[in-house]
């Protein structure tokens, strides 16, 4: 009979007072905002996508992404500022920055590795063109004697995510080859199982992997067991989202300039240009 093992961890945080919430004056990059800045909104911060540096401004894929692209889709904005809102915020109508004299900014984008294909998302906004996508994977030690998913008949799992967990489960004709599933926190945590002797495979996502000090010593099985598209959203009345698709794709044609300029930043944030599967017609 197959076991079933979860590592549960408990999470402590930390609540700040400046935290930034929707409909609350915010803490920005710089000290004004006004009718002519773009709000650009996000939930948390989610690396490698959106997140802060060392210097305690926002930074990542998305933030390198807009900075190139901002002057070709502006429109008469002038400047752009990085607000963190609740979950839950409504693009176009909530509240999304409040100055000190009590005047709101509601936001049109909103950022942050947002995925596509959840829940109500594809009929909450309108979405750029599928940038980014992550693929669920299994990866083996490279001398391992698993070589294909025809091998795995009793093999111990140990997951990395409990999104990876799902996309395995959703393919039932391979979960249910496995002897055991070790659900672990994070890719190190199901790397160590591995190296223990505790598993014989795992199940992480592309992005992880990629990111993975010594990934040269595994080897990713063929075949996706499912996949998330990124993207940025942007509200149902909002026009930015064509003037956006149309300046990514700027970045990615020689029409424009001399070489590819998005290539080199998704190599930078996700170890692999096969990440970015932006594509667009206008």
């Amino acid at each position: 009979m197959k076991s079933f093992k979860k590592i549960l961890a408990v999470l402590l945080c930390v609540l700040f007072v400046g935290a930034l919430f929707a409909g609350c004056k915010s803490e920005t990059e710089t000290s004004e905002i006004t009718d002519k800045t773009m709000i650009i909104v996000y939930t948390e911060e989610n690396a490698p996508f959106l997140y802060k540096g060392e210097d305690g401004k926002m930074t990542g894929f998305e933030a390198e992404l807009i900075e190139n692209t901002f002057d070709s889709f502006k429109g008469d904005y002038k400047n752009y500022e990085f607000v963190q809102v609740e979950e839950g915020f409504k693009l176009g109508e909530d509240a999304a920055y409040t100055d000190a004299d009590g005047k709101t900014y509601t936001s049109n984008l909103m950022v942050g590795g947002m995925k596509k294909n959840i829940g109500t998302a594809n009929e909450d906004y309108n979405w750029s063109a599928d940038i980014i996508q992550n693929d669920y994977i299994v990866i083996v030690p490279a001398d391992s004697q698993i070589k294909t998913f025809n091998d795995i008949d009793k093999a111990k799992a140990a997951i990395s995510s409990e999104a990876a967990f799902n996309a395995l489960q959703s393919n039932a004709a391979i979960f249910e080859r496995l002897e055991e599933t070790t659900l672990c926190e994070g890719l190190d945590a199901a790397i160590e199982a591995l190296s223990a002797g505790d598993a014989e495979i795992v199940v992480t996502d592309s992005i992880s992997f990629n990111a993975l000090a010594g990934k040269e010593a595994y080897t990713a099985l063929n075949g996706a067991l499912a996949s998330d598209t990124y993207g940025f959203a942007f509200a149902k009345t909002s026009w930015i989202d064509g003037s956006f698709n149309e300046a990514v794709k700027e970045m990615l044609s020689l029409d424009y300039g001399n070489a590819d300029t998005l290539t080199p930043i998704v190599e930078k944030y996700f170890g692999t240009g096969s990440a970015c599967i932006f594509s667009y017609e206008g």
